[in-house]
């Protein structure tokens, strides 16, 4: 089961622990450890430091307002037959983190959303050009916020898990490292017991919270022997996509809501250097869409520019990357205006072959 480049295989992981996307997107929901020779198995650790800042309504400095972040992704695949693989992918698809420090604006708002995700797939190759693949998606996700507001107002949102199901096919030319890949992921709904304190008074409610359906096209061929030109863009159904908890303040609309689904491009070049290292470069844009920024998402796109650094020794590979990221404007006239904003983030990558 021939699938991947022999030339500049798992050059650079830029898929997984380096990715700052629409809405809440963070891992880009790869699916390309189905594709690995044999037995294979990975893991990515990412640091991602934004630095986002604006003005509130009244004009003050909301000051840094976006705490580091990380993230975790890992899988394992093997073969069954020449024709039937598995694979089992974790990653954390979905997070958001803010923080406004105490005499912004907006006060000592803060909020934390985090997901954790495990997928379950198989493949099985129609012929040597055509794959297919699925298997279902177990996510759990967990909420929890405190708004200054007219007055102070937390939410607790417990962990709940929810399940949905994944689904794709490929087209390859092995001779010439070509693969063509597109990927569906379902929308997942999880029911979160929810605690509310506006006010002074507690109120317990449950909030269903359902994170979108997407789809990634991604694609990478060779141009020769030693060289890689790979790429993506997914498409994800945030203008679906609210967190909504029974009584979060009116005026501030949800705590979470986008106007529009965003399509998110990378591009990129991998060169194989040495029998043991290679590189790559690549560049990502997301078009801002506008729409009203909420408290809690305070940019609107992105243009990157990143590279990575591939080191073989027999068959592990160690990755190593840094990717830098201009973030687009954002304003609202109850939260404020965001601009010149950026986020850096570094990661690296291990993988076996076995």
């Amino acid at each position: 089961m021939k699938k991947t480049s022999s030339v500049v295989a798992a050059f650079l992981f830029a898929s997984t622990a380096m990715v700052t996307a629409g809405g809440i997107d963070r891992s880009g929901q790869s699916v390309d450890i189905i594709f690995e020779d044999g037995s294979y198995a990975e893991i990515s650790f990412g640091f991602v430091n934004p630095n986002i800042s604006g003005e509130g309504p009244l004009g003050n400095a909301t000051g840094d307002i976006a705490p580091a972040y990380t993230l975790f992704s890992g899988g394992y695949k093997t073969d069954f037959s020449d024709s039937f693989s598995a694979a089992v992918i974790f990653d954390q698809p979905f997070g958001a983190n803010v923080e406004y420090p105490v005499g912004s604006i907006h006060g000592t708002t803060f909020a934390d959303l985090a997901s954790n995700a495990v997928t379950l797939m198989v493949s099985y190759d129609i012929s040597d050009r055509f794959t297919v693949y699925g298997g279902a998606v177990m996510q759990q996700l967990s909420a929890d916020a405190y708004v200054f507001a007219a007055s102070t107002y937390t939410v607790q949102a417990s962990a709940a898990t929810g399940y949905g199901y994944v689904a794709g096919a490929a087209f390859q030319i092995p001779d010439i490292a070509l693969r063509v890949a597109l990927t569906y992921h379902s929308e997942i709904t999880t029911n979160h017991d929810t605690v509310e304190d506006f006010g002074g008074s507690n109120i317990y409610s449950v909030t269903e919270v359902t994170t979108p359906q997407s789809i990634n096209l991604e694609f990478q061929t060779g141009i020769n022997p030693k060289t890689l030109i790979f790429g993506s863009a997914r498409w994800v159904n945030w203008s679906a996509f609210e967190l909504a908890p029974a009584n979060y303040p009116a005026p501030l609309g949800p705590l979470v809501s986008y106007d529009n689904d965003t399509i998110t491009y990378s591009l990129g070049v991998g060169r194989k250097l040495s029998d043991s290292l290679s590189a790559a470069i690549t560049i990502g844009y997301e078009a801002s869409l506008g729409g009203d920024a909420t408290v809690l998402a305070p940019t609107d796109g992105y243009l990157s520019l990143g590279g990575g650094l591939t080191y073989t020794v027999g068959n592990a590979k160690i990755t190593a990357g840094a990717k830098y990221l201009w973030l687009g404007d954002a304003s609202a006239p109850a939260v404020g205006l965001f601009t010149d904003n950026t986020a850096l983030a570094f990661g690296v990558s291990v993988s076996l072959a076995m």
